[in-house]
């Protein structure tokens, strides 16, 4: 049996504290007030064009309430990461852990508007990202989403002739 080669994972790590940036979202903060797990699932879908079009590795941190802390992978992919902290420990402290754990710090990006950790982040080596940086970094992704299906319907429209209408007769 032959294995599929992975690709090499990204040398980039996104960490990205969760309800701290939910809530300085106006959207996800309007949509929390009614279904905290329906604007979770909005912020995550939102956040993952980041992983799935800029190939960075992401994990997203939320203050959790178990003994230890849960790990979830929507999609199966490992380099994109819902991490719940367990009780005692807050997003924070579990960020400034893999921050602190990191191979590299600087390859390391931290998206919060805590000021608090914003500041022990920076002193580690690891770039902070506001919210408004991080909601940036969607858009643009989200643009190259778009120019790259344009760019591909483009294509496909010069490879394959418009069909005719008589082609469905037999």
């Amino acid at each position: 049996m032959s294995r599929r080669r992975l690709p090499p994972p990204p040398k980039e790590h996104l960490l990205v504290d969760g309800y701290n940036l939910m809530h300085a979202w106006p959207e996800t903060r309007r949509l929390l007030r009614r279904d905290i797990d329906g604007a979770r699932e909005r912020f995550l879908d939102t956040v993952r064009i980041i992983h799935d079009i800029g190939g960075v590795r992401t994990t997203v941190v939320f203050d959790g309430r178990g003994l230890k802390p849960e790990v979830e992978y929507p999609g199966g992919a490992t380099t994109f990461a819902v991490v719940f902290s367990p009780a005692g420990l807050s997003a924070d402290g579990v960020i400034e852990q893999l921050v602190a754990k990191a191979k590299d710090p600087t390859t390391c990006s931290v998206a919060t508007r805590d000021n608090l950790i914003a500041e022990s982040i920076r002193a580690s080596g690891a770039v902070v990202l506001t919210p408004q940086d991080l909601m940036d970094w969607v858009d643009r992704c989200a643009r190259q989403q778009a120019d790259t299906l344009r760019q591909q319907r483009r294509k496909q429209r010069q490879t394959t002739p418009d069909p005719s209408p008589w082609d469905i007769l037999p």
